[in-house]
């Protein structure tokens, strides 16, 4: 029998959800085993449950009793999570079930990403479904699926799936659980890829293994100055062939568009392999000076190996690092009306080469649809002039600030109630479902809040399970709060 590594912390059936969901195999694009456990376990429980294509799963409960005839309340989060670990992990992503710990009050997983991001809003949807102690309007709780590649599920969910025009969106956790999302960022996700053309290898042979990274969300780290794997194998290759030939034969690193590149590994053909050594050592120093305040951990492992079969075209190797290197990965702007806002920004995803394929993997995102739509029309030119064809693999729009929400009203007001202090407000640069819900219903009403937890998108992921007792006793108070004010 599964013994729960939450035991002896509350909410413990709220947690033991977490923990089931944890051994179903989950990240971005294999719900499908998910959506179907939870399909099942809402039809067992008696409610009304749809499920689609897409793997969007909507259950919907009865309100509470004397509150059935209330406006419905829409919970709302996604099932999907990042799956990235580190590089020594054997951990399967299609297979195994999260390797979960607590230590120190915080909920971690051994060498891979927790998947609180967000499993957390899963949890709390199937605790406030299963309750019937609970005081609460009618609920509609929708499971997206595919958040993570460019909110897909959302996208995709009919509007005759929901019938709600009031929403709490519970992917917006963070380092400070006193903060509430108010609106966010638009993205546009990009494939730019060409036909690679080979050649015999020859030369001699030098491996290039980056890692140690922090990598992170690249919405609320894109302006933390950390270092892009990616942009840092291209300066390195860059700066060898300055000083002998250079060709790269193999290079891979990147995972998933809305993390920042942690990891990379390139094989490269030099002339002369003692210049090129010299020359990696020396600006490996350098680098690891510029990220120690950043990037401490960077390492960058190199040393001759074995010939490979082939390698790239001269002319085309050169051209794909002279691409790393001037595809931004940045904050390209900062907003012009709140302080430290990023407004528009780029990321570069992943850099990976097969037999039959190099591809470039980018996200940008802004506050302002014209801003993403204009930039990323420069990204399309930028690729055309590099040889590279473009395919818009998602775009989603922003929310907009909403000045007078009544949920955001209520929120502040019984947050303060709660904990004794005033709610501070967020405009944030990530990529909510919300804007996709306003898209669908223009009058949607929508508030984000979740337990406090960190490092999303990276194997240092935790949750503060203190947090996550709080935030959910609030979501209960909340929605019996909101059978008052009908």
């Amino acid at each position: 029998m599964y013994k729960y590594v939450t035991e002896g912390y509350e909410p413990k059936q709220v947690l033991q959800y977490f923990e089931d969901i944890s051994r179903i195999p989950r990240g971005s694009g294999n719900e499908a085993g998910v959506a179907q456990y939870l399909y099942d376990w809402g039809k067992a429980l008696g409610l009304d449950a749809y499920k689609d294509e897409h793997n969007n799963v909507v259950l919907k409960k009865k309100g509470s009793a004397g509150c059935e005839n209330l406006e419905p309340v829409i919970l709302q989060g996604h099932t999907d999570i990042v799956a990235v670990k580190l590089p020594e992990s054997d951990h399967n992503f299609l297979t195994d079930p999260l390797p979960i710990y607590v230590e120190d009050g915080l909920l971690k997983s051994k060498g891979t990403t927790l998947g609180a991001d967000n499993g957390n809003a899963v949890a709390y949807m199937m605790g406030v479904l299963s309750d019937d102690t609970l005081v609460h309007p009618p609920l509609e709780c929708i499971f997206t699926a595919n958040e993570e590649t460019g909110l897909i599920g959302a996208h995709e969910l009919s509007k005759d799936a929901f019938t709600g025009k009031r929403m709490i969106n519970m992917d917006a956790g963070g380092m400070d659980q006193t903060t509430t999302a108010v609106s966010c960022a638009g993205g546009l996700e990009m494939f730019m890829t060409q036909k690679p053309i080979w050649q015999e290898a020859k030369g001699e042979f030098i491996s290039l293994f980056i890692h140690g990274l922090k990598g992170g969300h690249s919405a609320g780290a894109i302006n933390l100055g950390r270092g892009n794997a990616g942009k840092l194998i291209a300066r390195i290759i860059n700066k060898v062939s300055l000083s002998t030939k250079t060709v790269v034969a193999k290079i891979n690193g990147g995972y998933m568009s809305n993390a920042i590149m942690s990891d990379i590994k390139a094989v490269i053909s030099v002339e002369d392999k003692d210049v090129a050594l010299e020359v990696i050592e020396k600006e490996v120093k350098i680098i690891t000076e510029e990220l120690k305040v950043t990037d401490e951990g960077f390492i960058c492992e190199f040393a001759p190996c074995e010939a490979p079969e082939k390698m790239l075209d001269d002319m085309q190797s050169k051209r794909l690092v002279q691409f790393a290197l001037m595809i931004p990965s940045t904050v390209r702007d900062m907003s012009f009306e709140i302080e430290d806002l990023v407004l528009t920004s780029n990321n570069l995803a992943a850099i990976q080469l097969t037999d039959d394929q190099i591809k470039f993997w980018t996200l940008s995102r802004s506050g302002e649809d014209t801003r993403l739509w204009a930039f990323g029309d420069e990204l399309k030119a930028f690729a055309d002039v590099f040889g590279y064809d473009v395919e818009v693999v998602s775009s989603y729009v922003g929310w907009k600030y909403n000045p007078d929400s009544k949920m955001r009203e209520l929120h502040m007001k019984l947050f303060k109630e709660k904990f004794g202090i005033e709610l501070k407000i967020h405009a944030g640069h990530g990529g909510l479902e919300c804007g996709e819900f306003c898209g669908k219903e223009p009058e949607m009403d929508i508030i984000a809040f979740g337990p406090k937890s960190a490092n999303g998108h990276t194997p240092e992921e935790y949750l503060d399970l203190q947090s996550f007792k709080e935030v959910y006793e609030y979501l209960c108070m909340f929605l019996e709060a909101l059978t008052k004010e009908a």
